[in-house]
C-alpha cells in the first residue's frame, strides 16, 4: 500500500519507514502535520500513520482535516502515541482515527495493525464495486421502464395520427391529380380560343378579363408547387409516424437482421429538426455492408443518444460526420464525429458512468443516456470507444458484431435480480 507517515522525530521516522518498506509498502515521509496534509492533497494514500504530538499541526488536527474532506475513498488513519489514558483514546477516535500504535512501537504489532487496515480497505473497495453495480442495475431498470412508457406514448401518438394523415395524404394526391387535369382542360380552351371568340365575342372578352385578373399562369404554377410541397411534407410525416412505431418497441427484446445504415437514416430523420435549427451539415460515408443481427430499436436508441450529443456539442453551422465501416466477421463500426470543443481527459474516463455530473455545452440530461447506450452495445457483444481533442472534436466509435451475443431480456432479468437482492 501507499502509506503516508507524519513524524517529527527523525529516528522514529527512519525506523518506521524501514519496517514499512520491509513489509513491501510504498512510503512517503512528512516531518509534521502541515507537511503531511500538503502531501496528502497531492497524492492518494489509503493509509496515514501519524504521530500524535507534532509542531505546527498535531496528529489529531491532521486527522480532523483529512476527515473533513469527505473523500469518496476511505483513508485508514493510525495514530502513534505514548498516551494510554481512556480520555485521550476517546479524543483520537472522535477526531476520526481508526487505530492506535503505542510508542515505541513493536514491529509485529505494526504488521498486524496494517493487516487489519488492509482488510478494512479491501472490504471498502468491494462495497464500492457493489454500489457501482447496484447503480448500474438501477439505471438499467429505470431506462427499461422509460422505454415502456415512451413506447406506449409513441405507439399511441402514431395510432392516433396515422388515420387522419392517411386521409389527408389521399386528399392531397386527389387534389393534385384533379388540378393537373383542370390545367389540361385550360390548355384545350386556349388552343381553341380564337374560334370561340368569333362565335361569342362578349363572353370571350369577359373570360379573358377574368383570366387576366386571376393571373392563371402564375396561379397554375403556384398551386402545383404548393401541392408538391404538401405531398412531400406529408410523406415526411408518414416517415416520422413509421419511426415512432419502430421506437415504440424499444421495450421488446427481439433480435432480427437489420441494416445499420438504414438505422442511421431513421435516426437522422428523427433529429432533422434539431439539425435544421443549428444548421448542422451532416456528412455521411457508408461502406456497403451486409445486415447485422440485433435489437434494431435498442441500437437506434444508442445512435439517437450519441447523435443528439454530437448535435448539442457542435457549434451553429457546424459539421457532423458519420462513417460506417466493416468490422470483424461481418460486423459494423459506426463513427460519429462532432465539431465541438472536445471533452477534458478527466471527464472522458468517467463518460459512461451512470449519474456522472457531466453537462457538456450546457446540455440537459439525467446522466443515464451514455451509460445505457454503453450497456446496450455491451449486451450485443460490441463496444464503444471515445477519442477527443480538446478544442477540436469528439469521436464516438460504436463496434457492433454481426450477431448479438446476448439477449436484452436476460440482462434486464439480471438487473432486476440484483436490485431485489439488495
Amino acid at each position: 500500500m501507499k502509506i503516508l507517515i507524519a513524524e517529527d522525530d527523525a529516528v522514529s521516522r527512519r525506523l518506521l519507514r524501514g519496517c514499512l518498506e520491509k513489509f513491501n509498502h510504498e512510503v512517503t515521509e512528512a516531518v509534521n502535520g502541515a507537511e503531511a496534509l500538503r502531501r496528502f492533497e497531492e497524492a492518494e494514500f489509503p493509509v496515514v500513520i501519524s504521530d500524535w504530538m507534532m509542531p505546527e499541526m498535531d496528529g489529531i488536527e491532521l486527522t480532523r482535516r483529512i476527515r473533513a474532506k469527505n473523500l469518496t475513498r476511505y483513508v485508514y488513519i493510525i495514530l502513534l502515541t505514548a498516551k494510554s489514558q481512556k480520555e485521550d483514546l476517546i479524543q483520537g477516535m472522535e477526531a476520526g482515527a481508526d487505530d492506535f500504535l503505542t510508542k515505541p512501537f513493536d514491529r509485529d504489532e505494526l504488521r498486524v495493525r496494517l493487516s487489519a487496515a488492509e482488510r478494512v480497505l479491501r472490504l471498502e473497495h468491494t462495497l464500492a464495486e457493489q454500489n457501482q453495480q447496484l447503480r448500474e442495475a438501477q439505471a438499467a431498470l429505470v431506462q427499461s421502464e422509460k422505454f415502456v412508457s415512451i413506447g406506449q406514448l409513441a405507439m399511441g401518438v402514431a395510432n392516433e395520427i396515422s388515420s387522419p394523415i392517411a386521409e389527408l395524404g389521399d386528399t392531397l394526391a386527389l387534389l393534385r391529380r384533379n388540378f393537373l387535369r383542370s390545367t389540361g382542360l385550360l390548355t384545350i380552351y386556349r388552343d381553341n380560343c380564337r374560334s370561340f371568340t368569333a362565335q361569342n365575342p362578349s363572353l370571350a372578352a369577359e373570360i379573358a378579363a377574368e383570366e387576366k385578373e386571376l393571373d392563371v399562369d402564375h396561379l397554375s404554377f403556384r398551386v402545383g408547387a404548393m401541392l408538391d410541397r404538401s405531398l412531400t411534407g406529408m410523406n415526411r410525416v408518414r416517415e416520422t409516424v413509421r419511426n415512432l412505431r419502430d421506437f415504440a418497441h424499444l421495450d421488446e427484446y427481439l433480435t432480427k437482421e437489420f441494416s445499420i445504415d438504414a438505422a442511421v437514416e431513421d435516426v437522422l430523420t428523427l433529429v432533422e429538426r434539431e439539425l435544421l435549427r443549428k444548421r448542422i451539415d451532416v456528412q455521411q460515408h457508408c461502406d456497403p455492408l451486409p445486415p447485422i443481427e440485433g435489437n434494431p430499436g435498442k441500437i437506434k436508441k444508442v445512435l439517437l443518444n450519441i447523435i443528439l450529443r454530437g448535435i448539442e456539442a457542435s457549434p451553429r453551422d457546424g459539421t457532423l460526420q458519420i462513417r460506417i465501416k466493416p468490422w470483424t466477421d461481418g460486423g459494423a463500426i459506426v463513427e460519429i464525429q462532432d465539431g465541438g470543443a472536445g471533452i477534458a481527459a478527466d471527464d472522458l474516463k468517467h463518460l459512461f458512468e451512470p449519474f456522472y455530473p457531466l453537462r457538456l455545452h450546457h446540455g440537459q440530461g439525467n446522466g443515464l443516456g451514455l451509460s445505457i447506450s454503453f450497456n446496450i452495445v455491451k449486451e450485443h457483444g460490441g463496444n464503444i470507444e471515445v477519442t477527443s481533442l480538446v478544442g477540436q472534436n469528439t469521436t464516438f466509435r460504436i463496434f457492433l458484431p454481426a450477431k448479438s451475443k446476448a439477449s436484452g431480456s436476460a440482462k434486464t432479468a439480471e438487473a432486476e435480480a440484483a436490485v431485489k437482492s439488495v
